[in-house]
């Protein structure tokens, strides 16, 4: 009876310990050094680059935890600035799609194993943070799983300033840098909420510079109203279809049988297109192949089922400190928990927010990738001409190589410029990657756009 006694005290404290570390990482009591990742699975052997990511907690009574993942700038970290980088949604993963789709320093090959250079990675322009937020996004996750009913922009935002805070506490050397917030789709709301409650705070931690939005939602109700409308022009759907939007619907917030009837006759019309990117070849075999094809420049249109397969890979999840009690499997897109059109307190515009932070002064940018049928570049002009800003540099054509091909064009207006992304989908850096640098890199040095040189004479 001792013996057995003792063995199952052993096994017990065996248990403790094996629960300790990630009960600690859980309650933010985690460090820089415990954070590091000394290389990811799969990863390039000659690839230098400094990478942490783990958990904050931001709300120990409920057990919220926002998984993080942060990697150093190529060149001169000590000085480079930070830069918070926010997926939208709700409920998409800025680690999966943000870090590993788009900006980070590795792409996921075929393989769903295997990592490759991103050569258009953002960390060479300066330290890149990015959050999966809110919880149950990604590996974040609420041991009080109530609260998924509830969340809403309040919420979200409360929690990333909170993460924010906590970061810092635990990357003390990024209180005071130079701070930049980046995000696209539904961030177009959390970056205006984030950015005004940081602003309100004035809090000297954040040393906040500016925020640029990509292809954001800043008015559902705008955006709605004109997808059709852009589907129509670019010849996707028939005259009689557009007509019938217009003769059933009385504006986008519309939900009667009628007008349901007449969107979903006018969606068959279009077949299988991928929205976020009109003109963008679709995924027709989700599985990842036997072996890798050495990252293609061009974007796999499979792409986010090889790094679904990667974010699910025991090595992977070990290597990143993910919590091992998660019961569901990475999802790229929290699609079950959160709903674009009822999720918690989402305000209907987020034009108040941005005059606010017009008004004060920081750097603040606009981008549209001009194919994203989602949030057509169409709407977020309306958005934007309805802030009645001054403007300050007419509308040009500007360039991101040395061959001069018009890359977008760009307008400059007191307190914001806007651009638009020639040849770019919902995701600039994954349908655009240079001339997505390009844009960013100006964004941070506060520099214009280059210019296009003029179209030669006949």
């Amino acid at each position: 009876m001792e013996t057995a006694n003792v063995r199952a005290l052993c096994f017990s404290i065996a248990i403790v310990f094996a629960v300790l570390p990630w009960q600690s990482l859980a309650a933010g009591e985690g460090s820089e050094e415990a954070d590091k990742i000394p290389a990811l699975p799969g990863q390039p052997k000659d690839a230098a680059v400094q990478q942490y990511s783990g958990y904050i907690n931001v709300d120990e009574k409920g057990g919220r935890n926002l998984f993080y993942y942060f990697v150093e700038a190529t060149a001169d970290p000590a000085k480079s600035p930070l830069i918070l980088w926010l997926n939208g949604g709700p409920g998409c993963s800025s680690f999966g799609i943000g870090a590993f789709q788009e900006v980070g320093p590795f792409r996921v090959d075929t393989d769903g194993k295997t990592l490759c250079k991103n050569k258009y990675a953002w960390n060479t322009v300066g330290n890149v943070l990015f959050v999966e937020s809110p919880v149950g996004t990604g590996f974040s996750y609420s041991v009080n799983t109530e609260v998924y009913k509830t969340i809403g922009d309040n919420m979200t935002t409360g929690d990333t300033y909170t993460f924010l805070l906590k970061w810092m506490e635990r990357f003390p050397e990024y209180k005071g840098r130079d701070f930049f917030i980046v995000g696209e789709s539904y961030a177009g709301h959390y970056v205006p909420e984030i950015t005004t409650t940081i602003l309100a705070a004035k809090n000297p931690e954040f040393n906040l510079k500016g925020i640029i939005i990509g292809n954001g939602i800043l008015e559902l109700k705008e955006e709605q109203r004109t997808m059709y409308d852009y589907m129509w022009q670019r010849a996707f759907i028939s005259d009689s279809a557009h007509t019938l939007i217009a003769q059933s619907c009385k504006d986008a917030d519309d939900a009667s049988p009628l007008c349901n009837a007449a969107e979903t006759a006018a969606e068959k019309q279009l077949g299988n297109i991928d929205w976020l990117n009109i003109y963008a070849p679709t995924c027709h075999d989700r599985k990842v192949m036997p072996t890798g094809s050495n990252c293609v420049d061009v974007a796999h249109p499979c792409a986010e089922f090889f790094v679904k397969a990667y974010m699910n890979s025991p090595q992977v999840k070990a290597a990143i400190h993910a919590f091992p009690g998660l019961k569901e499997p990475w999802q790229r897109c929290a699609r079950g928990r959160y709903d674009l059109f009822h999720f918690g307190d989402s305000p209907k515009s987020m034009l108040p927010h941005l005059k606010t932070i017009i008004g004060s002064g920081i750097r603040v940018w606009i981008f549209s990738g001009d194919m994203d049928s989602v949030v057509p570049v169409t709407a977020t002009r309306h958005s934007v001409e309805k802030l009645g800003l001054p403007v300050a540099a007419d509308w040009r054509p500007w360039t991101a190589d040395a061959s001069g091909q018009v890359a977008g064009y760009v307008v400059e207006y007191k307190g914001l410029m806007f651009a638009t992304v020639r040849g770019s989908g919902h995701m600039v850096p994954i349908d655009q990657p240079e001339r997505g640098l390009v844009l960013f890199s100006s964004f941070i040095k506060g520099q214009p756009l280059p210019k296009a040189p003029p179209m030669p004479s006949q």
